[in-house]
């Protein structure tokens, strides 16, 4: 069993926390990231379902916490903040090529002019 990296909090008890990542297929397709604002739970099934048909893919990152890597690798000390998640705001992973992507989002956006996607970036 591989060593804890550090220590969370959990229901008020001290848990190991692990580098236990690993990937189980292998994509050819680029991932992405982008902040959708504006956007609803139907909105968001139906970027998803558009994607799906197209063969490309998309994954709510909204709940994951961003730290630093002190933090990260250790024990988060209390007063020590991060930046938090904006809460009008999704993070959507997104998976496929640019220009794929581009035409689906776009799709997508046509008849929601309240929907606005902001910093796709490319991540690997």
């Amino acid at each position: 069993m591989a060593n804890p990296k550090g220590t969370r909090w959990l229901d008020g008890q001290e848990v190991s926390v692990f580098d236990e990542l690993g990937r189980l297929e292998q994509s050819d397709l680029p991932t992405w990231q982008a902040q959708v604002v504006g956007a609803g739970a139907d909105d968001l099934q139906a970027l998803t379902d558009l994607l799906e048909q197209r063969g490309l893919g998309l994954d709510d990152w909204s709940g994951i916490r961003v730290m630093c890597s002190k933090c990260s690798h250790g024990a988060p000390q209390e007063g020590h903040d991060h930046i938090p998640a904006t809460v009008d705001a999704q993070r959507l992973g997104l998976a496929g090529h640019e220009s794929d992507l581009d035409e689906a989002l776009a799709t997508w956006l046509a008849g929601r002019p309240e929907i606005d996607v902001q910093n796709l970036e490319l991540l690997w």
